[in-house]
């Protein structure tokens, strides 16, 4: 039976979140959707995901929270911003938190794309890349 490798989208359900999980489809990703960090914070606990895609703000929370999460998990799990805004300072600033990138709003299918892709092929396990290091 394949594996099926999942991908946690966290952004208000609408256009933007349907864009991106195409653009997850048309990666070989399984997008799974929610739009709070409670369930987040569950999901993350319960299932394996090979990236996660968060909006900046959420209604109970923003990105902080969600790297936060993630950063519990075993494996690095690149985190790709979704965000409204396409400034420099923004894009500074997710980088800075420790997200991998960031995608604006409304999303482009190229760059999606692209991103996916890159972030996917970043996914190593924590404990190869310590023996890497050693």
């Amino acid at each position: 039976m394949p594996v099926i490798d999942l991908a946690l989208v966290i952004s208000n359900p609408g256009e933007d979140q349907d864009s991106v999980a195409a653009a997850l489809l048309r990666s070989g990703l399984c997008p799974i959707r929610c739009s709070t960090v409670q369930k987040a914070r569950t999901l993350l606990a319960q299932q394996a995901f090979k990236m996660v895609l968060c909006a900046d703000t959420l209604p109970d929370g923003n990105l902080r929270a969600i790297l936060q999460e993630v950063k519990k998990s075993a494996n690095r799990i690149p985190v790709v911003v979704l965000s409204r805004s396409a400034d420099w300072n923004s894009y500074l600033k997710a980088l800075g938190a420790g997200a991998f990138d960031l995608i604006v709003c409304p999303p482009d299918r190229t760059e999606s794309m692209r991103i996916i892709r890159s972030a996917v092929g970043q996914t190593i396990p924590l404990e190869n890349s310590s023996r890497a290091a050693a």
